[in-house]
């Protein structure tokens, strides 16, 4: 059964690259070991593969009155 969500077109607009950004140049500013970019880059893959597997299994839905379309 899949769970129903509200579009993306409805939500006000984010960008899920940020953190990962941010975080990649923190450790690149404070000079974190190889095994630091190690755990950073298995840890987005995990988000990465959690995201589009949560995309997947769920049903878009708009909010009444924001998308929907008048016949």
């Amino acid at each position: 059964m899949k769970k129903v969500v509200i579009k993306a077109s409805s939500l006000p607009p984010r960008l899920p690259v940020t953190f990962g950004a941010v975080v990649w140049l923190l450790l690149d500013r404070f000079d974190a070991p190889e095994w630091a970019f190690g755990a950073f880059w298995a840890l987005a893959a995990l988000l990465a593969a959690s995201f589009f597997y949560g995309l997947h299994n769920s049903e878009l839905k708009d909010v009444p009155g924001f998308g929907e379309k008048k016949s």
